[in-house]
């Protein structure tokens, strides 16, 4: 598809990178760095006029922290259809860095301190965005994306509140669990004003899922026999960590990290944020966690357990040595594998240089060369010209001086004896044969040299170095790739457990934002009946449940998983490490096979490209001195016959 931009800019869409209920997402073919949105339905002329404002607020402050607009998107019609924005690459949703597994699986060299770090980004994105007079409102962990070096950046921004002198473009829509009190309380997002405090809310509810490892704040086990949702809890600000609220309903989940492993800054903050009306601005979280992050300590075990230095031992490997509960990886883990051998020392020979393309040169003397005799009928034709050409030359000059008509019959004569005669006809040749051979020489000598510039062989052998390379790169990774086969086995029997766990919440027994018994029934009857089953919709399509509906689904069937906690089944979790250990000695062994029999191969590859260089060196030689001599042979001759 093609649009237009307000500079009569020309966008041309390629692959569809996403797709929602309000619109789709698609990369540009001439503007890689970009992607353009596309609204499913007509705008109206309020949301254009929104766009329109924000493509004019872009700043560089706003577009660090926010896929912001930066141009309109027209159809050929010139209707405002969409909009464009930077691309972001490499990044993943907040969830998959505060869900336990999801960050090993994604981040597996990363430690609590990565958290933390985190943590500081989105409250300094937040910071950006307020001072640039916006308000978020729509905060959830699916539009706030994650960078590997742990960069925050918002999508959806066009349901930002922005305001435009004394009125505002409103944010209508949010998801409950990111949403304050006192909006809650209102029956409708529409036309409701947002402040910096109630983003502050929502910051504090993401803080709080990051470092207390994808736990939410309003989630917790009832102290009594009925439970309360997460809604309920946020509308009544039944903190569950609260060490101050005395008459709370609501306690931590168990396995959970004690607030108090925090600093006393930190946990005030939180419950400044849940339990009051003034909650902590940006900048303070800003402040506290990069004093957090300069005070950490290293646990002596792993690298990769860090925790704040005000505890006396690491609680990671507590959980795990307790518990059996594995929060981080740590170095004892993935312990380098006895089947794998001493990679490093096995691929040491193998040390393998693209050949030099050579440019040929004579390097040697070149010796005095004279011009080659000519033969005897040639020398007679010379000797024989010469003389008619002389007495040519007399005879004009007669002619001319004296006026004398047998001496112009002489000259025409001489002339076309001159023209005519085998004598010259013979010159002709033997100039047109030299000049020839000269010719002939040059090309023969060029088509060698070009065949030692780039030998044949030596596409072959560049190719052989590929796989070469590549084969050793592969056995070079195979401890990542033993790392990766133990992680997806855990993964495997992670997602056993929890889906067994999740088993237990029906969709009928829940209440579900937007999915109602009709809903529900449609579901029901493509065999998607609890949580456990919402992940068959990547698989399944069910009248009446389209991508909105889809999200909202995951988004419960998340919320219904905080509960659960992953203890390892030891037996089968050894059973599937063995087998994934024999796999990777099966796989070093061909490696190492081939890795053989493509040096063999490289190494007589190389031997003969040598040999036929050092041949066609010396056959150039001969060939260069044979050109030279054709040239001065040439040019002697037309010099002399001139």
């Amino acid at each position: 598809m093609i649009f237009f931009g307000t500079h009569n800019e020309r966008y041309e869409t390629g692959q569809e990178l996403g797709k929602g209920g309000e619109g789709s997402v698609y990369e540009l073919n001439n503007h890689k760095e970009l992607v353009l949105k596309k609204y499913n339905e007509p705008l109206s002329a309020e949301k254009i006029q929104k766009i329109e404002l924000m493509v004019a607020m872009r700043s560089p402050d706003i577009e660090t922290y926010a896929a912001w607009p930066i141009d309109l998107a027209l159809d050929n019609t010139g209707a405002v259809c969409g909009f464009v924005m930077k691309k972001l690459t490499g990044y993943v949703p907040l969830h998959h860095v505060f869900s336990p597994m999801d960050r090993k699986k994604m981040f597996p060299d990363k430690g609590y301190n990565f958290l933390v770090h985190v943590g500081r980004n989105i409250a300094t994105a937040f910071y950006k965005l307020h001072e640039a007079g916006l308000v978020v409102g729509d905060v959830n962990e699916g539009n706030l994306l994650i960078s590997s070096s742990g960069i925050a950046n918002f999508i959806d921004c066009d349901s930002f509140q922005v305001k435009n002198n004394d009125s505002y473009y409103f944010c209508e829509v949010g998801v409950p669990r990111y949403t304050p009190p006192e909006l809650l309380k209102k029956s409708t997002f529409e036309k409701v004003v947002r402040t910096t405090n109630t983003d502050n809310f929502s910051l504090a509810v993401l803080l709080f899922q990051l470092l207390f490892l994808g736990r939410h704040p309003f989630a917790g086990k009832h102290k009594g026999a009925a439970d309360i949702d997460e809604e309920t809890a946020i509308r009544q600000q039944q903190f569950a960590y609260s060490v101050v609220n005395q008459k709370k309903k609501l306690t931590p989940p168990p396995d959970s990290l004690p607030i108090n492993n925090l600093p006393l800054d930190i946990v005030t903050c939180f419950h400044r944020a849940f339990e009051q009306e003034e909650r902590p601005q940006p900048t303070e979280w800003i402040k506290m966690l990069d004093a957090l992050l300069a005070e950490m300590s290293t646990c002596s075990v792993s690298k990769l357990h860090t925790y704040p230095a005000m505890l006396a031992e690491c609680p990671w490997c507590m959980f795990r040595k307790e518990k059996g509960i594995m929060y981080f990886l740590d170095d004892s883990y993935f312990q380098a594998n006895t089947a794998l051998g001493n990679i490093e020392q096995f691929v040491s020979g193998f040390n393998v240089q693209r050949p030099e393309v050579k440019k040929w040169s004579y390097s040697k003397a070149l010796p005095i060369l004279k011009p080659t005799p000519l033969s005897n009928p040639v020398k007679r034709a010379y000797q024989l010209r010469k003389w008619i050409s002389i007495g040519t030359f007399v005879a004009a000059i007669s002619a001319a001086y004296f006026h004398v008509s047998i001496t112009v019959y002489l000259l025409l004569t001489a002339a076309y004896i001159y023209m005519r005669s085998p004598w010259a006809k013979m010159i002709n040749k033997e100039k047109a044969e030299k000049a020839d051979r000269h010719i002939a020489l040059s090309i023969k000598m060029n088509t060698m040299i070009r065949d030692y510039e780039n030998p044949p062989d030596i596409v072959i052998y560049n190719k052989s170095i590929d796989t070469l390379q590549r084969l050793v790169s592969n056995f070079k990774l195979l401890p990542h790739e033993l790392e990766q086969r133990r992680k997806k086995a855990e993964e495997i029997l992670y997602n056993e457990q929890l889906d067994d766990y999740l088993w237990q919440f029906g969709l009928d027994d829940h209440s579900i934002p937007s999915v109602g018994p009709a809903k529900k029934s449609a579901l029901y009857n493509n065999g998607i009946r609890n949580a456990a089953q919402i992940t068959l919709l990547s698989t399944t399509k069910v009248p009446g449940i389209g991508p909105a509906n889809e999200q909202i689904l995951l988004a419960w069937r998340r919320q219904m998983s905080l509960g659960f906690v992953y203890i390892p089944d030891n037996n089968k979790l050894n059973s599937a490490l063995m087998k994934v250990n024999s796999e990777i000695a099966q796989i070093r062994q061909q490696l190492e096979h081939n890795i053989r029999k493509e040096y063999q191969s490289l190494n007589f590859l190389k031997l003969n490209i040598n040999n036929r260089l050092t041949m066609l060196e010396k056959q150039i030689e001969l060939m260069y001195l044979q050109v030279k001599q054709a040239e001065l042979d040439s040019y002697s001759f037309k010099k002399m016959a001139a």
